[in-house]
């Protein structure tokens, strides 16, 4: 039996019913933990900070929405507020911005950002959304401009995804370069985050968001090892026609 490239295993991965309902019931498993939590009653959750909220909801439930994809220890989710390697590529050493939450790896000795998620506590001002929706969208034109810089992707095919919660709102984005070389912002869906007790219509919105959000990824996974493995190729022949007489 022919063995399976990893971009035909994550394409299938992308199509399996089986791995979905699994993803399903693993959201839902945290969800029941978030509700049965003390800490998000409605009198308690008010004085949750930044930090507490980011760790015990957002990352849990981005953990379980990428949960069993087939890239080993290659990409992975950094919650540290570790500097942006393509921020601090544009901005200089010392100078890249931090996103609270990033999915990231390396890969032929590259190291790529996907996914960048800013959050604010479970109460949010008007000015820390806009600080953070500012925040964002530099985050991921930084992010495709060093996707752009690393390889030629077809046009509109490949997109950074951004993130931003405000209070207990996701907005789900996505960032494309169009055509003529002009990048899109494109706002995909907002849901609300079910941190207590809510009803089927509630939970199944988030729940088919953060679906979107891991089909997004599995997509942009795809095209990111078929277009570098397309350049290993190519290095491999150019390297092989050095005439060594």
């Amino acid at each position: 039996m022919k063995k399976q490239s990893l971009n035909e295993r994550i394409i299938k991965l992308g199509k399996s019913p089986k791995k979905l309902l699994c993803v399903v019931k693993k959201i839902l498993s945290v969800l029941k933990n978030i509700w049965n939590n003390p800490a998000f009653k409605p009198k308690v959750a008010r004085t949750l900070n930044e930090g507490m909220y980011q760790s015990t909801v957002i990352v849990l439930l981005i953990q379980v929405a990428l949960k069993n994809l087939p890239i080993g220890d290659s990409f992975f989710i950094s919650t540290s507020g570790k500097q942006s390697v393509t921020s601090t590529n544009r901005k200089g050493e010392g100078r890249g911005r931090r996103p609270d939450i990033m999915f990231l790896g390396n890969y032929l000795e590259t190291t790529f950002e996907l996914l960048y998620v800013e959050c604010s506590r479970l109460f949010c001002s008007s000015q820390k959304k806009a600080d953070d929706e500012i925040k964002l969208w530099r985050e991921v034109n930084d992010g495709l401009y060093w996707i752009r810089q690393s390889f030629n992707q077809g046009k509109e095919q490949f997109g950074i995804v951004g993130v931003q919660v405000v209070g207990n709102i996701l907005y789900l984005n996505i960032l494309v370069q169009d055509k003529v070389n002009v990048h899109r912002y494109y706002h995909l869906q907002s849901v609300e985050i079910p941190v207590q007790f809510s009803d089927e219509i509630v939970v199944s919105k988030f729940i088919e968001t953060l679906l979107v959000l891991r089909n997004i990824l599995i997509t942009n996974l795809s095209l990111l090892y078929y277009a570098l493995a397309a350049i290993s190729e190519w290095q491999k022949e150019d390297f092989s026609n050095i005439d060594t007489d």
